[in-house]
């Protein structure tokens, strides 16, 4: 049973060490070396975390005893900024979990709808979820070009 909360800045290195251990494990498989290491290396920047977790809707999913599995945040503006599984509680449900939450918050906040920029790894998931790819699109990650998707669910009933 996972527990979903709101993170916090002593979140910080479990949040950093989660997704810098999914980009060079999970993603690995759809982009290369170079690719992985410029991704996982913005990993480091812990001020636009510690932002993050004070300007956005930043949750975290944890197991009973306290061990981080997976978070997602969102933007006012109905961006799905971020959203990463631990490597070791994949296909667990986690990252459905920390979805319904985030639709759920974007609908409390009244948004219209969700953008998300997923990789190409995440492409499945987040169609299984409703979202629908806006456009395929090339990124600069610290001058290493990555290929990923613009895709939108509406929220309107």
């Amino acid at each position: 049973m996972m527990n979903i909360r709101k993170a916090d800045i002593n979140d910080m290195p479990a949040l950093r060490d989660l997704y810098q251990g999914t980009i060079r494990t999970v993603n690995s498989k759809d982009y290369t070396p170079e690719q992985v290491a410029a991704w996982a290396a913005r990993g480091d920047r812990l001020s636009s975390l510690e932002k993050r977790i004070h300007t956005q809707h930043f949750y975290v999913a944890e197991t009973p005893d306290k061990v981080i599995t997976g978070f997602a945040s969102l933007e006012d503006d109905g961006e799905f900024d971020m959203m990463f599984v631990h490597k070791d509680f994949q296909r667990q449900g986690v990252a459905t979990l920390l979805t319904e939450t985030i639709i759920r918050k974007a609908e409390a906040l009244q948004l219209p709808s969700l953008t998300a920029f997923v990789s190409i790894t995440a492409k499945p998931f987040f169609e299984r979820m409703g979202f629908r790819v806006v456009r395929a699109q090339t990124v600069d990650v610290d001058g290493v070009l990555l290929n990923n998707y613009e895709m939108t669910k509406n929220l309107a009933t």
